[in-house]
């Protein structure tokens, strides 16, 4: 069986790009999902091998799905890809058990880390440091409410 990976975004046209890209450089099951909600939901039907978040999504933003799917598939690498790239959204997102974010203008990096995750063996996640920033804590440092679209 091909390994599963789960791409959640809200732009089709990005999630098509990224089916493109995984079937030219290998054998992939591609999932996707449009928006945090149906990225947990899928997750949670399917148990991909690694999950693609976007920060930016409707319903749900990228670590509202990540901190939900922490506690239901904690052995389940979460990557976050996102434009929103900043050293602050990488630590809050690290502390909410994303392994790694990368800029969608980094491709090369998130192939090399999906092959990375996809080639070492399952582990179980690390617990959230216990200070963690808030959600409300995130909306003033980002300036932005937790759930908005845009990619």
């Amino acid at each position: 069986m091909p390994p599963r990976i789960l791409i959640a975004d809200d732009s089709a046209l990005l999630r098509a790009a990224l089916r493109g890209l995984f079937s030219d450089i290998g054998d992939y099951e591609i999932m996707e999902a449009e928006t945090g909600a149906e990225a947990v939901a899928k997750a949670e039907a399917s148990h991909p091998n690694v999950i693609i978040l976007d920060f930016a999504m409707p319903e749900m933003d990228g670590l509202s799905a990540t901190r939900v799917l922490r506690k239901r598939l904690p052995e389940i690498p979460i990557l976050m890809y996102t434009m929103h790239y900043t050293e602050q959204l990488c630590e809050v997102a690290q502390g909410a058990g994303v392994r790694k974010v990368i800029s969608k203008s980094e491709t090369n990096s998130l192939i090399a880390a999906i092959q990375e995750f996809l080639s070492s063996p399952p582990a179980a996640a690390k617990p959230a440091p216990a200070t963690a920033i808030t959600a409300t804590a995130e909306d003033v440092a980002f300036g932005m409410p937790t759930a908005r679209t845009g990619t």
